[in-house]
C-alpha cells in the first residue's frame, strides 16, 4: 500500500534558503528567523512527530518493554535496571537509558507542540490548514502528555513563557487537565478526514475517551466515545491479524497510527521477534530479530477456546505454525526463555527484514479500544466495575460484543467487568502495556500480580506495592540536571 512519510523533508518545504539553514531543527530558530510561512508551520509540525518514531519511543524498545511489567510477557535482553523495574524489586534509578530515553523524547514533543501553538496562529496562511495544524500539535501535546503521566506520574508542565516552569514538577491532576483541555481543543479543530499517519477527529475523541476513563469520569467518558462510534466513520475491520500487516495498517478501524520509516523505526517488528525463527534451518533465518520481550505461557494458556486472536498474537516452539518471509513452519525460537513468542507483528511476506524495519506503522490508537473503553464506562454507569466485577452490565453488551464476535466468540446479553477485563487483555496485548496501565487504573495490579506464581527464571514471584509501583521512578538524570528541584517518586531514592 501507499505509505505517507509522515517526516517531510526541510528541504523541500523551505525551498530557497541556505543549505546550512535546512540542516538546523526548524525548532531551534527565532521568531525573527522562522515562523513566517504556512511551509514553516507544516516543517515545525512534522518536527513534532520525529520523536514519536526514534527507537525509544512509540514503537520502540521502552513501548515494547512495558508488557513486561505486566503478566503477559517478559523481558529477555540484559536492560539490568529496566527488568528489575519491571519485577517491582528496584528502590533506586540508576542511569536506565530505556526510561530516561523515553521521557526526553515524549518531552521534545511537548516542547515541539508548544512551539507550534505558540507561534502558528501568527502565520498569514490559509485558515484551515492553520486549523489542522493546531489541532494536531494540540493532540500531539495530550498524546505525550498522557504518557508521560500514566508512567511518572507529575510532570513539569512546560511554559514556553516560563522555562523555570520545567524544573517543578506539577501535579497528576494538573498534568490530566492540561491533557483535557487539549484535546478539547483538538476536538473543534480536527477533521474526521485525515492523511494517513496524522490523527483526525476521531483520534481526539478517542484519547479523550480514555483520558476520562483513567480520570473515571464515566459519563464524560461515554459521551466522548460515542462521538467516535456515533459518526460512522470508523468501523472494526473484519480480520484481527490482517491489522498488524503492510496492507491494512491503516484501514479505519485505526483512529491514529504513527507512520513508519522504510528500514529504520519503528523497529517492533524487529523488537518482539525471536532472533532465531526456524533453528537455523532456513535460510531466510538471517533476518530474524532481537527478542527483547516475549510473552508468558501463562497469557498463552489463557485465551478462550475459538479466540481467534491466540493465532494472530502468540505462537508456541514446535507447536504452532507460522509463515516468515514467505515460508511456513513449526516455531522454532531455541533462545525464548518461555517458548512463547508475540507474532503479531510478524510480516509473513516482507522481503525487508534484512533491515531494521519492513516500514509497518504503529497502531497508537483503535477503535477496538474505544469500544471496548465504552463498555468500560457503561459498567462503570449501570452498577458494574473493577470492585463489582462479577454484575452483569446489559448496557455494555453492545460495545463489547462487537469486539468479542470479531475474535470468533460467542455474545454476551450481560457481561460482567471480569468479560471487560479479558477482551482488553487480549485484544490490545503488545500494544504499548496496555495491560499493565489497566490494572494499575483499576487498583488490581496488586491482586493479580501478587497471585502469580513464578514462570522460570525469566518471570519470578513479584511483589507490586502501589504506593511506590504504580508509577515508575522519576528519571534519575532529569533530577540532577535540575539541581534537586524535581523530587523522585514516593518508594524510590
Amino acid at each position: 500500500m501507499k505509505k505517507y512519510i509522515i517526516i517531510l523533508s526541510v528541504v523541500t518545504l523551505l525551498g530557497s534558503c541556505s543549505e546550512g539553514f535546512l540542516d538546523k531543527d526548524p525548532h531551534e530558530f527565532t521568531d525573527a528567523v522562522f515562523w513566517k510561512t504556512a511551509a514553516q508551520a507544516e516543517s515545525a509540525l512534522a518536527g513534532v512527530y520525529t520523536p514519536l518514531q526514534d527507537e525509544e519511543a512509540l514503537g520502540g524498545e521502552e513501548w515494547c518493554g512495558m508488557e513486561a511489567f505486566s503478566d503477559i510477557g517478559y523481558m529477555n535482553d540484559n536492560y539490568s535496571d529496566f527488568i528489575a523495574m519491571s519485577e517491582f524489586r528496584a528502590v533506586q534509578n540508576t542511569e536506565n537509558d530505556l526510561s530516561l530515553n523515553s521521557y526526553k523524547s515524549y518531552y521534545k514533543v511537548i516542547k515541539r507542540a508548544n512551539d507550534v501553538l505558540a507561534h502558528v496562529p501568527g502565520i498569514s496562511m490559509d485558515e484551515a490548514q492553520k486549523k489542522r495544524i493546531l489541532g494536531e500539535a494540540n493532540f500531539l501535546l495530550a498524546f505525550a502528555y498522557f504518557n508521560e503521566v500514566v508512567r511518572y506520574g507529575g510532570v513539569p508542565l512546560y511554559d514556553p513563557n516560563n522555562v523555570e516552569s520545567s524544573l517543578v514538577r506539577a501535579t497528576e491532576e494538573q498534568i490530566w487537565a492540561a491533557i483535557e483541555a487539549s484535546l478539547v481543543q483538538a476536538t473543534s479543530q480536527l477533521a474526521y478526514e485525515h492523511e494517513e499517519g496524522r490523527p483526525g477527529l476521531g483520534a481526539a475523541w478517542g484519547l479523550l475517551a480514555k483520558v476520562y476513563a483513567y480520570e473515571k469520569k464515566w459519563t464524560e467518558c461515554k459521551n466522548a466515545a460515542e462521538q467516535v462510534i456515533n459518526s460512522g466513520k470508523h468501523v472494526l475491520y473484519p480480520v484481527y491479524s490482517d491489522l498488524f500487516t503492510l496492507e491494512h495498517d491503516n484501514e479505519s478501524e485505526n483512529l491514529w497510527v504513527l507512520g513508519a520509516r522504510l528500514g529504520e523505526y519503528p523497529i517492533t517488528s524487529i523488537l518482539y521477534l525471536p532472533n532465531n525463527v526456524w533453528g537455523g534451518t532456513h535460510e531466510e533465518e538471517l533476518g530474524a530479530g532481537w527478542r527483547l520481550v516475549s510473552a508468558t505461557n501463562s497469557f498463552y494458556d489463557s485465551y478462550q477456546p475459538l479466540d481467534k486472536r491466540k493465532a494472530a498474537t502468540v505462537a508456541k516452539r514446535d507447536v504452532d505454525k507460522v509463515t516468515y518471509n514467505g515460508s511456513t513452519d513449526l516455531l522454532k525460537a531455541p533462545n525464548n526463555q518461555s517458548a512463547v513468542v508475540c507474532i503479531k507483528y510478524m510480516q509473513p511476506y516482507a522481503a525487508a527484514y534484512t533491515s531494521w524495519s519492513p516500514g509497518l506503522s504503529i497502531p497508537a490508537l483503535r477503535y477496538a479500544d474505544v469500544l471496548l473503553i465504552h463498555a468500560e464506562a457503561m459498567m462503570n454507569l449501570n452498577g458494574g466495575g473493577p470492585d463489582k466485577r462479577t454484575v452483569g452490565v446489559a448496557a455494555a453488551a453492545a460495545s463489547l460484543n462487537l469486539v468479542r464476535s470479531r475474535a470468533g466468540l460467542a455474545a454476551i446479553n450481560a457481561p460482567t467487568f471480569n468479560d471487560l477485563m479479558y477482551e482488553r487483555k487480549m485484544e490490545l496485548a503488545f500494544e504499548g502495556g496496555g495491560r499493565h496501565f489497566d490494572l494499575v487504573r483499576w487498583g488490581l495490579a496488586a491482586e493479580v500480580y501478587n497471585n502469580l506464581p513464578a514462570e522460570g527464571t525469566y518471570k519470578p514471584k513479584r511483589t507490586f506495592v502501589p504506593a511506590t509501583h504504580r508509577l515508575l521512578p522519576f528519571p534519575q538524570q532529569e533530577i540532577d540536571n535540575s539541581n534537586g528541584s524535581l523530587k523522585q517518586n514516593a518508594g524510590y531514592h
